[in-house]
């Protein structure tokens, strides 16, 4: 092979691994571009997020309803009770708001009173919780933990006295044992076998616990008199068992005869005097590890007391102010409920009860027509008309004036039932004020019901709100990831739920996905 032909195969060679590296290269950035980004793709990529805000969560009805020509409105209460007051006659004019009659309020107002002290505490209770404690708050704490203390280490010097009676009453038994094994049970037999060895056994029991309780009196440490208690628990326990040996065989063959009554009894008042000892340790220890308890359960609620409060435990104050104040706020709507107020500016023409009279809700008491000339009828689906009451704000778009929108309220709510094409509606008389001159009966009407209404409140958007066994979660951008967070609501608006706890102004919840 001529040098032209080598030069030719290596120019060959070079062509051939300058394709391969161009190949290697393309794969790579492919290989980059279509993996790579999954490794530093953000956790929100293809989610559609919305931070926790604060602001108006508001409830509505829409529906279409029709104009009618005025008629008689049947005034009721909404709840039994017995009328204490009637302020009206048939044929006396009266203006929209005027009170009618009343009802007997006096438990409403004893449950209202507790409520709002209710309220007032668990204010009290969360500004603590946000502001700490006082110092004389603290200080009353410290005292507890004081006062915890003094009473453990005075248990424990209190232990160290059981301690030392618990080994006088060891070195007497085995005293008393010794003195009747050297002098009985000198033979070989098989009670003398049993005797020696408990008298050994006690003696063994003896210096063991001597060695503790010297460590104990040296260094009377918690630890160290904790350690003696037990051992000493081990040891009479001991002791008193090898005893009860001893006595038996004072009972055996020719030591029954032998050993003298004196001796039994002897024997018999230092397995009771042993048994008293084991009482007072374990009592002791017992009385140690309640005030340990004592002593842990204080100083929790110091360190509690001095502690940051906890954004779960301002959950919490915060969700129990929210359901006192919903509580007043019950209450109190109850008590307005209890005043039957003209809904409109018309004239009395029935008085249909009287005083002392019971009443069921929504039974006639007076029966009003309206000075205005004509009214709205709605018919309500059956899942909306639970959400309206008397009074409600609406706002009225008439077809045949659409550039003006009047505004009406609620005045008469029909509680029996209307099936239309197989669903049940609830009809609804709106009175509105400012009738234009042409309005004539029949003409439709597109109404807005404003059922509720809530402002400068923590919402979150429907969407971002999932129902789970009753229980409503959200998933929030925690981080980098996203996490299930478990949530309390309260006003269902058309857009927003009230948030009352689990989120915080500016947390980024999913709403949705791209």
């Amino acid at each position: 092979m001529n040098i032209e032909n080598i030069i030719r195969k290596i120019g060959r060679i070079k062509k051939i691994k300058k394709k391969w590296i161009v190949i290697i290269i393309i794969v790579l950035a492919a290989l980059g571009y279509f993996i790579m980004p999954q490794f530093f793709k953000s956790p929100t990529e293809g989610y559609v997020t919305e931070k926790v805000s604060r602001g108006e969560v508001s409830q509505e009805v829409s529906e279409t309803g029709s104009v009618e020509a005025t008629n008689n409105i049947s005034l009721g209460f909404k709840s039994l009770g017995k009328i204490s007051k009637i302020y009206v006659a048939a044929g006396q004019d009266v203006k929209a708001g005027d009170v009618l009659a009343e009802l007997d309020s006096n438990q409403l107002y004893s449950q209202l009173r507790s409520a709002q002290a209710a309220l007032e505490e668990a204010k009290i209770k969360y500004d603590k919780l946000l502001n700490g404690s006082t110092k004389e708050d603290i200080k009353t704490y410290q005292n507890l933990v004081d006062s915890a203390k003094n009473d453990l280490q005075t248990t424990y010097d209190s232990a160290l006295n059981t301690l030392k009676d618990a080994n006088i009453k060891i070195y007497n038994a085995y005293t008393v044992a010794t003195s009747i094994q050297s002098s009985y049970f000198n033979l070989s037999d098989q009670p003398g076998i049993k005797v020696l060895a408990a008298r050994g056994n006690i003696d063994k029991n003896i210096q063991d616990f001597k060695s503790y309780l010297k460590t104990a009196e040296g260094n009377p440490s918690q630890g160290s008199i904790d350690s003696t208690l037990s051992y000493a628990a081990i040891a009479l326990d001991n002791v008193y068992n090898d005893l009860k040996i001893i006595r038996e065989q004072c009972d055996e063959g020719i030591y029954y005869f032998n050993v003298s009554s004196a001796d039994k009894t002897s024997l018999d008042n230092q397995k009771s005097y042993v048994n008293t000892a084991l009482t007072n340790v374990i009592s002791a220890k017992n009385s140690i590890s309640s005030y340990k308890i004592a002593l842990q359960k204080a100083e929790d609620n110091l360190n509690l007391e001095t502690a940051a409060p906890r954004p779960e435990d301002i959950d919490i104050y915060q969700a129990q102010v929210e359901q006192a104040r919903a509580n007043v706020d019950l209450y109190q709507t109850q008590l307005n409920d209890n005043h039957l107020r003209s809904p409109v500016n018309g004239k009395i023409t029935n008085v249909n009860v009287k005083i002392g009279e019971i009443v069921s809700a929504s039974q006639s008491v007076a029966n009003l027509l309206s000075s205005n000339p004509f009214e709205i009828k709605a018919n309500i689906y059956e899942e909306d008309i639970v959400k309206i009451k008397i009074e409600d704000t609406v706002e009225i778009n008439l077809i045949a004036f659409p550039f003006q929108t009047f505004s009406g309220k609620v005045i008469a709510m029909n509680p029996g039932e209307k099936i239309i094409d197989n669903v049940v509606y609830y009809e609804i008389t709106i009175d509105f004020p400012g009738q234009p001159e042409n309005i004539l009966s029949g003409m439709t009407a597109d109404i807005v019901v404003g059922t509720n209404k809530k402002e400068d409140v923590l919402r979150a958007p429907k969407p971002a709100v999932e129902t789970i066994n009753g229980g409503q979660m959200v998933q929030v951008v925690k981080n980098g990831k996203i996490e299930d967070q478990i949530i309390t609501t309260g006003l269902e608006g058309n857009d927003y739920y009230e948030v009352l706890s689990g989120l915080n102004e500016g947390d980024e919840i999913v709403t949705g996905k791209k």
